[in-house]
Order: structure tokens, then C-alpha cells, then sequence
């Protein structure tokens, strides 16, 4: 925004001007409202005003107007800004995916999420889904495809299962440990765990907020890496002291998620 004022009221137009039509076109959701909101700033602050005869009540009124236009115009701004930075965070899966508004969710203990768009010709049951935050992370597959509305299988829901590894984060860098390949199952209400691992397999491997990456021969070539969730706790399995319970945390609730990006063609 600061830059759109600058460009408006001190850049001459040689250097303003980018030449790009096509890119320009892009940014018009956002540069609409912005040059609105700066002619707005312009004409009460910027430009000389004769004096105004109107009551004060009316002047202020029209000042407390303008000043929930721009709040609206300052959120729509946000909204876009974000959308276009979801879609950069795609990595490269904006050719294969097409965004959908979730529309409802689960119940009866299941895990799910049914979503809604203008056309699912595209959507085939066994599409991965794909989370829209700020970093991609498989959240589940499409179970069930209708005319105007789809559903989706979260990770999470009972009886879900893939296949990872581990992947831990430090001052030098991602580490990967490829060899040690965790089966991810859900148990529906958000939970998501590893059972099948040895304790001693995981000492001094695996630690509290490391990542699960997607390892899956059954899942397309692209998504391998996808990240599944991170550690939350490793504990001792009940009546089996031996192996480990480890749980895993999303980095957002599955269950609230305003829209999904669902991979509708291959790489």
C-alpha cells in the first residue's frame, strides 16, 4: 500500500510504469481498492479544500463513512495479499490444483470435510487435498464427488493411513532420515499417530518437533516430501512399553479450514 501511494503522489509515471499489461491486469483486485483508498486520503488531506459550510455533524458523519470504507477496503486488500501468497506457497502445485470453499464438516466422530465450487468435473475420488496456509501440507484424499460438492477424507479420520519419514530442522539445515519409514494413522477427533516404531529405533533420531513427510509409492511422485505433521510427544505405547506412541500435531485445525487446494491433475 505504501508503495501504491508513492507511485500515486512522488514517482513520476516513467518510473511508476512498469509496461506490463498482463501483470498489471494481476494486481487490479488489489490496486483498485488502494487507488481508491488514495484518492480518498488525497481529497481530504492532500488537495487544497474550500471552506466547508456544512454543519459539523454532517462533516463527521461523512468523516466516520470514509473511514469504515477504507477499514473495508484495508481488509479486502489483506484478503487478496493472502490468497496470492497462498498460491505462491503452492511451490509449483498451482498447474495441478484447483482451490475449493469448505462448506461443512463431519460428524458422528468422523473426520471430514465436504466442499463446494461451481464445477467438480475435474475432482476424482483419490485426489490428494492439499492444506492453503502459508506451506503445503497433505491433508487428506477426496472419498466421495457430487455435482456441485465433494468430500474429503482428513488424515486424521479413523482408519487413514500413509507412509513417512522423518525429517528434522536445525541451525544447518533440513536432516532427513530416509531409513526410517513411520506408518501415520489416523484415530479420528484431530489425532493423528505412529505405533509401529521400536523406542531404541528412535533414540537419538527422532525428536520432539521434527516433521513427518509424505514416503508413499501409492501417493503421485510430486507429493513425496508433502509434509504430514510434526512431533508432538514420544511416549511409551500402553501395554507395550517396547514401542513407541508418537503423536503428531497439524500445523492448523483440520477441521476449520476456510478452503482447500484439491490436486485435480498430475505433474
Amino acid at each position: 500500500m505504501i508503495l501504491s501511494l508513492l507511485s500515486a503522489f512522488v514517482f513520476p509515471a516513467r518510473m511508476s510504469d512498469v509496461g506490463h499489461t498482463q501483470f498489471a491486469a494481476l494486481l487490479f483486485p488489489i490496486s483498485r481498492p488502494t487507488y481508491r483508498i488514495a484518492n480518498a486520503i488525497r481529497a481530504h488531506f492532500v488537495e487544497p479544500v474550500s471552506e466547508d459550510s456544512r454543519p459539523d455533524q454532517a462533516i463527521e458523519t461523512e468523516n466516520l463513512a470514509l473511514k469504515e470504507q477504507i477499514q473495508r477496503m484495508t481488509a479486502q486488500i489483506d484478503m487478496l495479499q493472502q490468497r496470492a501468497g497462498e498460491r505462491a506457497s503452492l511451490g509449483g502445485f498451482e498447474s495441478f490444483c484447483n482451490r475449493f470453499e469448505v462448506t461443512g464438516t463431519d460428524g458422528d466422530n468422523r473426520d471430514g470435510l465436504t466442499i463446494g465450487g461451481l464445477s467438480f468435473s475435474s475432482v476424482r475420488v483419490g485426489q490428494p487435498v492439499l492444506s492453503s496456509g502459508t506451506v503445503v501440507d497433505l491433508i487428506g484424499r477426496i472419498d466421495n464427488v457430487g455435482m456441485l460438492s465433494a468430500h474429503v477424507s482428513l488424515i486424521t479420520d479413523a482408519g487413514f493411513a500413509v507412509t513417512g519419514h522423518f525429517v528434522s530442522y536445525s541451525a544447518g539445515g533440513a536432516q532427513e532420515n530416509k531409513t526410517l519409514q513411520a506408518i501415520v494413522r489416523g484415530r479420528g477427533g484431530g489425532k493423528l499417530v505412529i505405533d509401529t516404531l521400536a523406542l531404541a529405533d528412535l533414540k537419538d533420531s527422532v525428536n520432539v518437533g521434527d516433521w513427518v513427510v509424505l514416503s508413499d509409492d501409492t501417493w503421485p511422485r510430486a507429493l513425496q516430501g508433502v509434509r504430514i505433521g510434526r512431533v508432538a510427544s514420544i511416549q511409551p505405547l500402553p501395554k507395550q512399553s517396547l514401542f513407541a506412541e508418537i503423536q503428531l500435531a497439524s500445523e492448523t485445525n483440520l477441521l476449520h479450514l476456510n478452503d482447500v487446494w484439491v490436486m485435480t491433475h498430475q505433474p
